[in-house]
């Protein structure tokens, strides 16, 4: 169903966060399990049921800020099932804006940052106080946390625990948005590039840091093992930030005689030649490259780092190896209808395998969102649930929002049908 139109319609991803902090409660013997709502196909009627039946003494909600007001619709559930069960709230949401989260009464806790160790000892110690990246209020008073420090040492903790979750539902959804059966994996934290539209150095850090690459290939042939897959989308940020990392990692995978293949995300300087090679020879088969815009201007609001000129000669190179996709936005803060139309033009000349197309949403605790807020741009009470990147309710770029939409369905349409 899906030719060279847009691969994020529904988005549909494992919580390999979740199943991350499961695994390390469970190697310090503390008792949980996760409930993944989305592939159990789970309504609030049915999560009722769940909590009557299995009585939680807490309940963890993971929240980004798309999911936020759902995130609050499970917990007054929660408060109103369970009254002496207490509500904690992690993930993207709470660790950008801890001010707004633990305002709010159906949480008892948030945890800012990695939540491998805060909550561990949260669980284990029954109190929040002294623990870091855990807030909450104390009588009419809110304790608001630093981030937890990252964890430095990725190899201390143990893989998702993929048996928490259907697995089938989302390789499912893979081969039909990839033509692959597989899964996903996440084996770095952290990005060091300062793209003004992004957040994810603000909840990852600005350090870069993954796991040993010899472990990353046993975990692929442990998971390609259990679940008869074909492949491994790997949906690190920037799979290919560490050059040596990633010639150890290939040249594992060749010396084990692992027959597997993978897709990575990546940047446009992040494409060479001679890793392009090693990478494909290990099993690479599909790279999806951030480009966002074909505009000089848009590129440089977005602090993307790059140049136009440089976009055409990498997605070339990677062409001749392997399958390229490409991410793309418009109505960009200052953006013009010049500015689309060089996007759109790009975009076609590329002959992408695949595309994914965005509408601008500013996201708190980016450089954009800051910025847009300091200008008096956002609303004084933002509906988080309206907040998507395919259904934009605003514009803002100097294109009205009537003409940014038909310009999106015009792009949509073109590459449904080329």
């Amino acid at each position: 169903l899906i030719k060279n139109g847009n691969m994020y319609v529904f988005p549909f991803e494992p919580p390999l966060g979740l199943a991350s902090i499961l695994s390390a409660l469970k190697q310090k013997g503390i008792d949980a399990g996760l409930l993944d709502m989305q592939a159990e196909k789970f309504e609030l009627a049915d999560l009722e049921l769940f909590l009557v039946k299995h009585k939680p003494g807490y309940v963890g909600i993971s929240a980004m800020t798309t999911t936020y007001p759902a995130a609050k619709e499970i917990a007054r559930l929660v408060n109103g099932k369970l009254p002496n069960c207490r509500v904690i709230l992690g993930g993207v949401h709470p660790t950008i804006m801890p001010e707004e989260t633990i305002k709010e009464s159906c949480f008892d806790y948030i945890v800012c940052g990695e939540a491998e160790e805060s909550l561990a000892q949260l669980l284990t110690n029954g109190s929040p106080e002294g623990i870091d990246g855990i807030g909450y209020r104390n009588n009419s008073k809110y304790i608001i946390p630093d981030k937890t420090p990252h964890l430095h040492d990725l190899d201390l903790y143990p893989m998702p625990d993929y048996s928490s979750f259907p697995v089938q539902e989302y390789v499912k959804y893979n081969q039909s948005l990839r033509s692959i059966k597989a899964i996903s994996m996440i084996v770095s934290r952290g990005c060091p590039y300062p793209c003004s539209f992004c957040a994810v150095n603000q909840t990852m850090g600005q350090g870069f840091r993954i796991q040993d690459h010899k472990r990353v290939v046993s975990e692929m042939q442990a998971l390609q093992k259990r679940y008869e897959l074909e492949g491994i989308w790997f949906k690190d940020s920037i799979f290919n930030m560490n050059k040596k990392w990633v010639k150890n990692f290939c040249d594992e995978i060749v010396r084990r005689n692992v027959e597997i293949k993978w897709q990575i995300n990546t940047r446009v300087d992040l494409i060479d030649e001679t890793q392009l090679e090693d990478m494909v020879e290990a099993g690479l088969s599909q790279i999806d490259i951030g480009i966002e815009s074909g505009s000089p201007e848009s590129l440089k609001t977005l602090k993307k780092n790059i140049i136009v000129d440089q976009i055409g000669p990498a997605v070339t190179l990677a062409k001749k190896q392997v399958k390229v996709s490409g991410f793309f936005m418009i109505g960009i803060p200052g953006e013009t209808e010049e500015d689309i139309t060089k996007t759109f033009e790009l975009a076609k000349r590329l002959e992408l395998d695949k595309t994914s197309w965005s509408i601008f949403t500013p996201l708190p605790g980016s450089i954009l969102f800051n910025n847009l807020k300091s200008q008096g741009r956002l609303p004084e009470d933002i509906d988080w649930s309206k907040t998507h990147f395919i259904d934009s309710n605003v514009s803002y770029s100097q294109v009205p929002h009537k003409t940014l939409i038909k310009y999106f369905y015009k792009i949509q349409e073109y590459f449904s049908s080329n």
